[in-house]
Order: structure tokens, then sequence, then C-alpha cells
């Protein structure tokens, strides 16, 4: 009779091997149980690893560790480029000392900047390093609070301390690289707001200037007291209100270059600057003022029913504090430096020349019809066109009458940063009657970078970083103040759309063709080599190269919006290149 086959048990297979094993029972584990005890052996592999999950080891080492992780090649690449600027500065400085006669050394050494500099960086870079060393004693602090109460598995939770964010190192250099080549004098204060860490409580960082100015004094520098005072302050409270109500649209490295830029229109700005930029100055006062107590409005308005008889109410409560508020401060700022009523002054400085009139005139056409043709026809062109063409068309209205007029190119900069602000602020709200209208037409044009907060600030940053350079020369037709209409209008569109057209190789690590840097650079050189040729003025050609090499290098491995960077960055290599003797 055929043997009948038993049954195995669950778990377990049974056998018999030769006759050292008859009648003994050997055990093997099948799929199931081996797959049951790995489990079990993860589950403890996991607790001891929770258990282990706050012991970071030494802090120097686990921050070398995080380093290591973080360092990327395009960050390497950003730090070689900021090096390779911060020398330059050095070098020019160096050149400069050097015909500085003995005596004039002692009463205004031409080092002493440099030195102010250095030391900014040092009390920076000291709380940078207090900032993560209370980073590292809270987390062990916590995770061995949670594994004494037997909570080691919540460990998990807590963050990790980490390194500040890498795109930091900007507010802190370009800051102090301008103000070295603008107005060293005011060196001073401006370290003062350099020592500014936003990682640290705002009563602190503020007592930190203070503290800083203290101790580097202001020997050789001309700020009055009011700046001395006023400055600090007007970087935090400026950080703050961008901190509070822009939020996450913008990282905090362009929170503290908008605040510096503030600092810059209160030191910098006085009777021997250009009167558009004083404009701008009293209306940055007068409208931000306004804007602040409106936007205090905006959440007891959307509280309310919208359609409401109270919405409505508030709703032109709110644009009657902000036109109120914007007009009636800004005619009492500015009556005292123009002598006459603003829009009155407006319409003589337009009205100044025949030229002059002219070019407002073309603009004034082409606004009218081409801007609502794009806007109502921009979904038929293809993303990168889409996006690229404001910056075409910021070149195309710019490009001449910046050489004809650099002055009244100013001023429609400046009106251009105020009404793209406050078309993204009621954008961004929705505040009715046009916000929603508003927010369709633009809708098309947004990418990816745009929507990872309310606030759209890629247009106000192109009128930004076309301006500042021309700006930082006082409004005088120079070649670096060509650097930011030439790199935006030019090079980065051009490299945007040919990159994604014809390039295959991509920066390292990196989403940016190295075809597509190539072209920034040839178009930023024949776009500066052009405006040479126009003018018949003679820039330094290894500027012009070195500065198109830099701007483009930046670009393309900038994960930041490089819309304000790129063009300061170029401002700095062009100025310090056309400074220096060769």
């Amino acid at each position: 009779m055929p043997r009948k086959d038993r049954k195995k048990p669950s778990g377990m297979v049974i056998a018999n091997r030769g006759k050292k094993s008859r009648g003994k029972k050997l055990a093997y584990q099948d799929e199931a149980s081996s797959e049951k005890q790995k489990g079990e052996k993860d589950d403890e592999q996991e607790k001891d690893e929770d258990a282990n999950e706050g012991n970071l080891g030494g802090i120097v080492s686990y921050y070398m560790d995080v380093l290591a992780d973080s360092m990327t090649i395009p960050k390497v690449i950003q730090l070689l480029g900021i090096f390779f600027l911060g020398n330059l500065i050095f070098v020019l400085f160096n050149q400069q000392a050097a015909l500085v006669s003995e005596d004039e050394k002692e009463t205004n050494d031409p080092w002493w900047p440099v030195v102010v500099g250095g030391m900014a960086l040092g009390a920076n870079l000291l709380q940078l390093l207090v900032v993560c060393y209370n980073s590292y004693k809270n987390y062990t602090a916590k995770s061995e609070k949670l594994e004494k109460e037997g909570k080691a598995g919540q460990i998990k939770t807590l963050e990790k301390p980490q390194l500040p964010e890498f795109e930091y190192i900007y507010a802190v250099f370009v800051p102090l690289a301008v103000t070295l080549l603008i107005a060293p004098s005011k060196l001073p204060v401006v370290a003062s707001c350099i020592a500014q860490v936003p990682y640290l409580k705002l009563p602190v960082r503020v007592a930190v200037s203070y503290v800083t100015v203290y101790q580097l004094g202001t020997g050789g520098g001309d700020c009055t007291g009011t700046q001395i005072v006023l400055a600090p302050i007007v970087l935090a409270a400026t950080y703050l209100i961008l901190d509070k109500f822009v939020a996450s649209s913008i990282s905090l490295t362009e929170k503290m270059l908008l605040s510096h830029l503030s600092v810059a229109l209160l030191l910098l700005v006085d009777d021997s600057t250009d009167v558009t930029l004083v404009i701008f100055r009293a209306l940055a006062i007068s409208f931000g003022e306004a804007l602040f107590l409106a936007l205090c409005l905006k959440d007891l308005y959307k509280a309310q029913k919208p359609g409401s008889i109270r919405s409505k109410a508030l709703l032109f409560v709110i644009y009657a504090v902000f036109l109120g508020n914007g007009v009636i401060m800004s005619s009492k700022f500015l009556y005292p430096a123009l002598q006459r009523q603003p829009w009155a002054w407006l319409s003589s400085f337009i009205a100044e020349s025949e030229t002059r009139s002219f070019i407002f005139k073309v603009w004034l056409a082409s606004s009218l019809t081409i801007t609502p043709a794009v806007l109502i026809f921009g979904n038929k062109f293809a993303f990168g066109m889409r996006r690229k063409i404001w910056h075409f068309a910021i070149f195309l209205a710019l490009s001449l009458p910046v050489v004809l007029d650099p002055q009244l190119c100013s001023m429609a900069l400046v009106g251009l940063f105020g009404i793209f602000s406050l078309i993204e602020i009621v954008r961004a709200n929705s505040i009715p009657p046009f916000g929603s209208w508003i927010r369709s037409l633009l809708l098309p044009f947004e990418d990816n970078k745009d929507k990872r907060g309310t606030y759209v600030f890629s247009y106000v940053y192109l009128v930004l970083g076309v301006a500042l350079p021309l700006w930082f020369n006082n409004c005088e037709n120079r070649g670096s103040s060509l650097i930011g209409l030439v790199c935006l209008g030019l090079g980065d569109s051009l490299a945007s759309l040919l990159g994604k057209a014809i390039g295959v190789l991509y920066w390292p690590e990196g989403s940016k063709t190295i075809e597509g840097s190539f072209v920034f650079c040839l178009s930023t050189v024949a776009g500066l080599c052009f405006y040479q040729k126009y003018e018949e003025d003679d820039f330094n050609i290894y500027a012009i190269l070195t500065t198109s090499i830099v701007t483009a290098v930046f670009e393309g491995n900038m994960s930041i919006n490089d819309n304000i960077l790129v063009p300061v960055l170029g401002w700095l290599c062009m100025e310090a290149s056309e400074r220096m003797r060769y």
C-alpha cells in the first residue's frame, strides 16, 4: 500500500537524514516563519535605532557630516564665484592703498573699510555658530528627555539640527560688497545690519546690531546719529513685515536682501543722489506704511461674508486707508525736495525735452496695445517664450532710452516697481473688484517656483534686477549701469529658450544646460560691446569678458531666484574690474 503523506505542521519542515539522524526530528524554518523572525528582528533593530536616534555623536562631527551631505557641485561653484568677486574687491583696495601716501593713511586709512567688513563677517559667523550650537543642544536635550520617559519612538518626530540655508551667504556678501564699492564711509552702520542673523529672536538681533556698531565705532564714517539708530530697526522691521505677510512665498535669503534694500534707501539716498531715488525712498516709506495698515485689516475683511454690506464697507475702508495715507504722506515727503506737488513735477519732468516726451509717448502707446495683447493671447505661446516675453519687452523698451535719458528710465523703473507690487498684492489676496480677474490673466505665466506661496515676486525682481545697477551708479550712463538690462533682457532670455532647444549637456547636479550658459555669456558680451560701440565709450574688454563669464556661471548654478542676484553680482564684477589698473 502506498504510504500516506503526513501533514506537515505549519511553520516547520520535518526530515530524517541517514542513520545518525534516524528518529530525530530536524527543524527548518519555512518562508513564513523566516519572515516572521525577520520582522521581529527588524522591530528590535528599529527599537535600537529609536533609542539611539537622539545620539548624534559629537557636535563637530555631526555638522561636518551635514555639511558633507548638503554640499553639491553647484554650491561649490557658487562659493568659488563669490571668492573670485571678493578677491577682485580686495585687489582693487590694495591698488588704491598703494596710491595713498603715509601721511594720508594716518587720517584716512584705505584699509579701514575692509577691516570693518571683515569684523562684520566675523560677528555674523560667530552668531551662526551659536545658533548651530543651541540647535544641537536643544535637540539632544529633547531626545534624552523622551528616552528617559520611555518615548524613544517619538524621537523621530523631532527635527534634527541643520545648517543655515546655503543662499544666506548672499545676504551677507552682497550688502557688504556693494557698500565697499559705493559708500565705504557708510560701512560701520551697514556692518551692524549685516551682523543681524535672522535665526535669532528680533530683540536679540537689534541688540547685536547696536553692540556691533558700538564696538566698530564710526571713525572715518559720515553716518548721522539718526541713521545709526534707525538702520537696525528698519532692517528688522522690514524683515518682520515680509515674514508676516509674505510667509513662504520667498526664502529667508530673499527677505534679508529686500530688507537690506530698505536700509540702502535710508543710508545711501540723500541730497546728492539723483532725484528719482529721492522719490523712490519717499514713495517706499509712504506707501509702505499705508500698505501695512491696509494689510492689518485683511484678516478682518476675509472673515466677513462675501458680498455682505460689512464686507463692502471694509473693502472701501481698506482702499481709503491705503490710497489716502499713501498719497497724503508721499506729497508731504516729496514737496520739500520737489518744491511743488508731485503730479505737477512729473508733468514738467516729462515735458522737459522733446526726446523725453517722445520716449514717454512711445512707452504709453506700447503699454496700452502690446501688454493687453500679450496677456490675452499669451497662452498661445510656448511656456518658455511666455515666461521670457517680459524680459524681451523690458529690454526693447529700455535699450535705447537708457542711453539717451537714464534719468527717465530710472523714473519709469520706480513707477513699474510700484505698479507691479500693487498688482501682485491685489492678485495674491484676490481683492475685489480686480483680484480674481488679474489672477486668471497671470496664471498662464506662472511656473512651479511661483506656486510655492501666495505671492509671486518674479516680475518685481525683474524690475529690481534691471534697476539696481543703474541706481548703484546714481543713474549715470556707465557700462556697469547696463549690466542688469543686458543680463536679464538678452542673456537670461536667450539662455532659457536656446538652452531648452539645443542643450544636451547639463551642469553637474543641476537643471540648466551648459549650452544655455554659453549662449548667456555670448549674448551678454554682444550686448555690452554693442553699447560700447554705440556710446563710443572705452569699456574695458577684460571687464566685459569677465563679467559675462561670471554672470553666466552664477545663472547656470543658482537655485534661488536669480533676477536680482545675477545683475547685482555682475555689477560688482564689472565695477571692480573697470576700476582696476592693469
